[in-house]
């Protein structure tokens, strides 16, 4: 309809107000603009079609001087043919095309040769800056899918991370103690292997959900797989049953009412404590750690500092660290992590002024 309309406004502005010079040519203007506006509306099913017929209609109307028209029609479907199809700004056609316009031109009559020039140069221009700006259109288009699927690819990374990561890496070390703790009775040893059944099934729970969401094609809901209404003084406090479950020793410090921050400020808070409690259990060789979140009116503070062995050649980066920025950026937040003589610090700052009411993936 958009095309139809378009096509109807030039004939009306650039071909109806030429006057024929004999009454028949009337009819064979409303017939060549007819065609031309037909040629325009194929344009997005076949547009080499459209091209050659518009341009074409066009052309001939331009010989017989019954169209002022600068083959703006014939640009449209140009544009649609390199919106679909064009790869190059400027292939070697399109030069071609309008060298052989300008040296035509030189073989015009004398009359009337400067506006004739004039027409055969706005129509070059129309129909080169068409191509254009379609293979520009394709090439947004296309980067932009791209880029859409690179999002998406790291969405995903993070979420099967936060996963798998902390379970599996609190079921590696109750798997460990168990394995080489001598002293381990047999009850103790069924409480160990228990909370290993458990942690498993809780993995494959949250892998089963983030399946299900993927295959549902859900997976823009913005509080990723944690539930919207989860308490986060819940969620706090079953990590730091993992954590002690796993032999750490751990306090939770919480100032605040936190569990009546926005859906992805908790989702955050929750995954990025989650991911230190996992980090300090599996490369800290700590035997403490506190965790510190604390909400005010504008922002919340997160504090997790285990009291293990540091990193004496700097923080190394992981995927668990580079899930952690990306979450804490996506809300507007600022992530800082160190590691001193006495450990791991992991602090993060997340507005709540103009917070998204979104929220991270």
């Amino acid at each position: 309809m958009l095309r139809f309309a378009f096509g109807v406004a030039v004939v009306a502005g650039l071909w109806i107000t030429v006057a024929p010079t004999d009454g028949e040519g009337r009819w064979v203007q409303l017939a060549l603009a007819a065609l031309a506006v037909a040629g325009l509306v194929a344009s997005g099913r076949w547009p080499v079609l459209a091209v050659a017929v518009t341009g074409t209609a066009t052309g001939v109307a331009v010989l017989l001087g019954l169209t002022a028209d600068p083959f703006a029609l014939t640009g449209f479907t140009v544009f649609a043919l390199a919106e679909q199809r064009g790869s190059r700004r400027f292939p070697w056609w399109m030069v071609a095309g309008v060298a052989v316009l300008l040296i035509s031109s030189a073989g015009l009559s004398a009359e009337g040769v400067e506006e004739r020039f004039r027409g055969l140069l706005l129509s070059a221009v129309v129909l080169s800056a068409s191509w254009v700006l379609g293979v520009r259109t394709r090439q947004a288009r296309v980067e932009a899918a791209a880029r859409s699927r690179a999002e998406e690819r790291f969405r995903l990374a993070r979420d099967v991370h936060d996963v798998l990561s902390h379970s599996l890496g609190t079921i590696g070390v109750r798997a460990g103690v168990a394995a080489h703790v001598t002293s381990l009775d047999e009850a103790d040893l069924r409480v160990a292997l228990r909370d290993i059944e458990q942690g498993a099934r809780e993995s494959l729970a949250e892998l089963k959900t983030l399946l299900h969401r993927e295959r549902a094609g859900s997976s823009d809901a913005p509080e990723g797989l944690t539930p919207p209404s989860a308490q986060l003084t819940t969620l706090l406090a079953d990590t730091v049953e993992h954590a002690e479950r796993a032999g750490l020793r751990t306090r939770l410090d919480l100032f605040g009412a936190i569990d009546e921050l926005p859906a992805p400020v908790r989702v955050t808070v929750h995954r990025v404590t989650q991911e230190a409690v996992t980090n300090a259990l599996r490369h800290a060789t700590a035997s403490s750690l506190v965790i510190s979140v604390r909400a005010s009116s504008d922002c919340v503070g997160i504090e997790v500092r285990d009291d293990g062995r540091g990193a004496a050649t700097g923080v190394r980066e992981g995927h668990g660290l580079t899930g952690m920025r990306e979450r804490v950026a996506l809300v507007g937040g600022v992530l800082d992590v160190t590691a001193g003589a006495l450990g791991f610090t992991v602090t993060a700052s997340l507005p709540l002024i103009g917070a998204p009411v979104g929220g991270a993936s």
